[in-house]
This record gives structure tokens, sequence and C-alpha cells, in this order.
């Protein structure tokens, strides 16, 4: 798992305390527009989050304030410990290093091959690359992608790109996972396997936040279900 920059703590999470809460978030962008208007929510360690609604609803946005692309207009929130309206830059930036993303879209870095692109969130935290080559090998090989791995990306299908996104977020065993519309773009039985690996993701400890407009996946795969409407939070059967 990664750790902290030099002078940066996080407070310990237990099993029992959230590790992400929200308490009457508001964020408003610049533009006027209000995404989200009094969400309280807390989500505990190790658990898998299923966010829907319509589109426009405000998924993305919060998955946005959750990483720290955007900060809270008002209201109070905490991610892993740290309080994400009143952090510096810096303390934002470790945050994001201990959070594995996918988008719906991939951005892989088609220039890069597959290693590369899995490899570049060690990279960033100056894992050597004799220490990161077996790490990079095994992501890929529990995502079925081992033989890829100096391939390019516009080698590979939409389902195998989007699986070496889920490699790429993985690859530094973050504690917590966010996943927005991952399946948004596949076939159904490529979205149920790439729902797959997330499921077995979370199994093994890691918190999973997923959105998604694809309600049926839920029926193989349950989880707690998370709705927002217009910004707001409409329905939640934790």
């Amino acid at each position: 798992m990664t750790t902290p920059g030099p002078g940066v703590t996080f407070q310990r999470m237990s099993e029992t305390s959230p590790l992400i809460s929200m308490h009457k978030v508001m964020l408003r962008y610049p533009t006027g527009k209000t995404a989200l208007s009094g969400v309280t929510l807390d989500i505990l360690p190790g658990q898998f989050v299923y966010l829907t609604g319509e589109s426009g609803a405000g998924k993305s946005s919060l998955l946005r304030l959750l990483y720290g692309g955007v900060r809270p207009t008002s209201g109070q929130m905490t991610v892993q410990g740290l309080d994400m309206r009143e952090a510096r830059e810096g303390r934002i930036r470790d945050i994001r290093q201990r959070t594995g993303i996918v988008f719906q879209d991939h951005k892989l870095l088609f220039s890069r091959t597959v290693f590369e692109n899995v490899a570049l969130p060690l990279r960033v935290q100056g894992w050597e690359t004799e220490r990161l080559i077996p790490r990079v090998r095994k992501v890929l090989e529990y995502v079925g992608l081992a033989d890829r791995l100096w391939s390019y990306p516009e080698a590979l299908s939409g389902g195998e790109q989007q699986r070496v996104a889920i490699a790429r977020a993985m690859t530094a065993n973050p504690p917590l996972l966010l996943a927005d519309e991952p399946t948004g773009n596949l076939d159904i039985d490529t979205a149920r396997r790439v729902l797959d690996y997330l499921v077995g993701l979370n199994r093994q400890g890691t918190t999973v936040i997923m959105s998604t407009h694809d309600l049926h996946l839920l029926e193989s795969h349950p989880g707690r279900v998370v709705e927002l409407h217009a910004g707001s939070l409409v329905r939640d059967n934790a």
C-alpha cells in the first residue's frame, strides 16, 4: 500500500469509522450550476457501493469530490481522514495517490505500452523499475492480460482497454477505488466480466464506489445502492 508523502499524516481508519463522510455537502461550479445539494453520506471501509441516477444527476461530480478533483462549496467532507474542504493541495495529491480511478473512456496513453500505462502510478510514486515490474505483471495477470504486456492500447478491444484501466487503478493497492461508468461502452457479457474484477478487488478489502446506469448489473452483483436525482440523495439502501 502507498504511504503519504513527507510530513503528511492521515487519521487511522478502523472498520467501524467511515472511510468517507459527507454532511450537507454542496457543490456549485463557477458557472453557477449546482451539481450537488445537501448530500449526507457515510461509506465504511470495505463496502461496494453503486452510485446511480439519471444523466446529470451528479454522479461524476460526487466522484470528483472524492478524489479531490473539485472541492465542496459548503458542508463537511472527509475522505480517508482528510478534510477535503480545508486541506492543502499537497495533501489532496496524497489522497489521489491512495485512490484508484477508472474512467468510462479509459484515459489510457495510446503512445505507451500496456506495461507503461499500468506502471504509471508507481513511477509517479518513485518506484524503481526492478521493483515495479513484478507488481505490474501481477495485476495484469489478475485481469487476464499478462500476455499483452508489450501491446499498445490501440491493439486491444474496448473490454481489454477497460481491464488495463482497472489494472492501472489497482497497481498501487489503494484502499479506495472509484469507477465512473466503467461498463457504459461495453456489451453485457464484457460488462459483467469487468464488474467481476471490481467485485474481486472489493472482496480483497478495497472499498469500491462505482457509478452506473446499467441497473441490470445489480441483479447479478448485488451491493449497496446510493441514488442521486438532480444533485440530491434520494435513495440509500445501506
